[in-house]
């Protein structure tokens, strides 16, 4: 990834793809990237969620939110 995004989150798809819709909601742009190997399609289903460091104040408290949400 480029150096003015930051890995803000690493988990499993479905809980990523919670946390992306919630901060798309704030308009906070996300990148993601997955674990999955291309033509082998080994995966342990684990996806990071990236977004741009301008971002990190606004996506602080919605992340924080998230993590108690889910228990972790």
């Amino acid at each position: 990834m480029e150096s003015e995004y930051v890995c803000v989150f690493k988990e499993n798809r479905i809980v990523v793809g919670r946390l992306q819709m919630l901060l798309e909601e704030e308009e906070i742009y996300v990148r993601l990237r997955s674990d999955t190997i291309p033509g082998y399609e080994l995966t342990y289903h684990v996806d990071e969620i990236f977004i741009l460091k301008k971002d990190l104040d606004r996506a602080g408290p919605i992340i924080k939110d998230y993590r108690l949400l889910i228990g972790r």
